[in-house]
């Protein structure tokens, strides 16, 4: 249990430049509070829950979050390297602004309409996911792998350094712009002039 929270719940509450590190915050809900300039990095998460929450400026490298709960939340520039999201529990929605998801994992999430703005992606997997209209606006998707998912109407018209393989994935009516497009062409046998 955390040395920091006491209760089981925390409603409507501000939570700044605390350092969680380390530390085990289960089984503990929050609802519309928001967490500024905290690090959360190797801190256990797991089963708690974040409803309507906001992380700001937090470094949530390698965080546990084994069957956590998190639904209508918004992480704008926060550190997420590392962190496996396929362990949460339940539905998931939430929005990422200006964050670093390097090496992240998102194996089979239904990520459909979820909008990532400025964020990286460096080295992260999406393998077996729903990406059907999602957003991928101005992200760096240098090395990131797309497995098996369904890119149908996703919006990568202003995101670069993507490598996706068509053969694998569905992208039916995705949006993509040139020259960033051509990389598309990769997995075939061909030569461009």
């Amino acid at each position: 249990m955390s040395n920091y929270f006491t209760d089981d719940e925390y409603e409507d509450q501000d939570f700044s430049q605390i350092d969680f590190s380390d530390e085990a915050i289960r089984d503990i809900s929050f609802y519309n509070c928001t967490f500024e300039r905290c690090s959360f990095q190797y801190t256990d998460l797991s089963h708690s829950s974040f409803d309507n929450c906001e992380f700001k400026n937090c470094n949530m490298s390698l965080v546990k979050l084994e069957g956590t709960h998190i639904f209508d939340s918004k992480f704008s520039d926060c550190k997420l390297i590392g962190s496996n999201w396929g362990s949460l529990k339940g539905l998931f929605k939430a929005e990422f602004d200006e964050c670093i998801l390097d090496n992240a994992v998102f194996p089979d999430m239904n990520l459909q309409l979820f909008s990532f703005a400025g964020c990286t992606f460096n080295s992260a997997s999406f393998d077996n996911c729903n990406l059907s209209q999602a957003t991928f606006d101005d992200c760096d998707l240098k090395n990131c792998l797309f497995t098996r998912s369904n890119l149908t109407r996703a919006d990568f018209s202003t995101a670069y350094n993507y490598t996706i393989n068509t053969a694998i994935n569905t992208i039916t009516q995705a949006k993509f712009s040139l020259p960033e497009a051509t990389s598309l062409l990769q997995n075939f046998d061909i030569t461009l002039i």
